[in-house]
């Protein structure tokens, strides 16, 4: 069974798109969104420190992949400033719960969002073609769980680009400026079955 996915922009991170810069805590956050702007992606995290540093707990995101499975990771956000960035491609989050933190006089605060890795798929499957539908203003790079795929070139011309292979894990696609493609390949299939 085939899939097509159709990306016309360089995708992007958003530090702040699934918690909007709030107070670290045990419980529930105030998702601003649940879904990235274009297919899965990696959660990221950054926590302020305000005053003296708390001592640090974990966030747990609660979501779905492209299969419409639900999965679930858990992650502890670093020191002052450094991004965290999870592994597993969300296409949805449900909830965002802090545990484990302990404030210090004045709460660290906190931002969830994700990075600029997209995928498409996030099992293994096949990988049938592209089509660079308007000239690709910059490079286009697929690759899998285990590395690149293929790297088309900045002004690669209008056609249709055959592969069929597999790939495993997960099918990713970065653009590094505004191209217009259509991706085919299989769905994504649940990881386990119930």
């Amino acid at each position: 069974m085939s899939a097509w996915t159709h990306l016309a922009a360089a995708t992007v991170a958003d530090a702040d798109g699934f918690v909007v810069s709030a107070n670290m805590k045990v419980g529930a956050y105030t998702l601003a969104a649940t879904t990235p702007t274009s297919g899965a992606r990696h959660v990221t995290c950054t926590r302020t420190v305000v005053g003296n540093a708390d001592t640090p707990g974990t966030i747990t995101v609660v979501g779905k992949d492209l299969s419409g499975q639900t999965i679930t990771e858990t992650l502890i956000p670093g020191a002052h400033t450094i991004l965290v960035t999870g592994t597993k491609f969300f296409a949805s989050v449900a909830s965002v719960t802090g545990a484990g933190w302990v404030i210090d006089g004045t709460a660290d605060t906190i931002v969830v969002g994700w990075d600029a890795v997209q995928a498409v798929a996030t099992s293994g499957g096949r990988l049938y073609g592209i089509t660079v539908n308007t000239t690709a203003a910059g490079t286009i790079t697929l690759s899998d769980a285990s590395g690149t795929i293929a790297v088309l070139p900045n002004s690669v011309a209008v056609g249709q680009y055959t592969y069929g292979l597999d790939f495993a894990g997960y099918l990713r696609v970065e653009l590094t400026a505004a191209s217009d493609i259509t991706i085919v390949h299989s769905g994504s299939l649940p990881q386990t079955y119930a």
